[in-house]
């Protein structure tokens, strides 16, 4: 699928494709609005509609900041070309890997960051980053799936983030809302399955 998947009726199924809209069998609270389905003691099944209103949300608030003050964290090895091509196409700064409590708030660390707004794609694995952002006081936007917790998460965007494609996906529709005319025909011009599984030259 390339830019035609951005049409209502493929972006439907590029959702269910890429296991998107599919959540565990535990639901906090503050997920359970966006939960379409329960399947008793298997998995749950998002709301694509809601899935998508929230993309359009997170990028109309990213939208609003430079690219060089997005940071995105990130420390799912699956998701790693999905994270390098974002970064890339958007120039935005990024922390893959490890996150080292601090790296907002202590200006003696190597890799010191001084965003003005944070996306993570895992709350509960990146609970140092957000507890940093928190004490410098930026907003967070979020990929939350329906066990994570989303305290101190400004926009939730409900999905699975135990899949590197599935944020793949989320990624590219960002950058697809957010994107310039320019940007938006770089992507048009690859296929979201290169876009998750390999290093583009954008």
């Amino acid at each position: 699928m390339s830019s035609m998947m951005l049409k209502k009726t493929e972006k439907l199924e590029a959702y269910k494709k890429y296991g998107t809209r599919i959540g565990t069998k535990s639901v906090n609270a503050a997920i359970d609005k966006f939960v379409f389905k329960k399947i008793a003691n298997k998995f749950t099944i998002l709301n694509i509609k809601l899935i998508d209103e929230r993309i359009k949300l997170a990028s109309k608030m990213l939208g609003k900041y430079n690219r060089k003050d997005v940071l995105l964290i990130c420390t799912l090895d699956s998701a790693y070309y999905s994270i390098y091509n974002f970064a890339k196409l958007m120039k935005i700064s990024v922390n893959f890997g490890r996150y080292l409590a601090g790296s907002l708030t202590n200006i003696n660390y190597k890799n010191f960051f001084e965003p003005r707004i944070l996306l993570v794609t895992d709350p509960s694995v990146n609970r140092r980053a957000i507890n940093d952002a928190k004490r410098i006081n930026i907003p967070i936007v979020g990929i939350c799936d329906t066990d994570n917790s989303a305290s101190f998460i400004d926009i939730i965007i409900p999905g699975n983030n135990k899949s590197g494609n599935s944020i793949g996906l989320i990624l590219y529709l960002l950058a697809y809302e957010m994107g310039t005319k320019e940007e938006r025909e770089k992507l048009e011009s690859v296929t979201i399955d290169d876009f998750i599984s390999k290093e583009l030259d954008f």
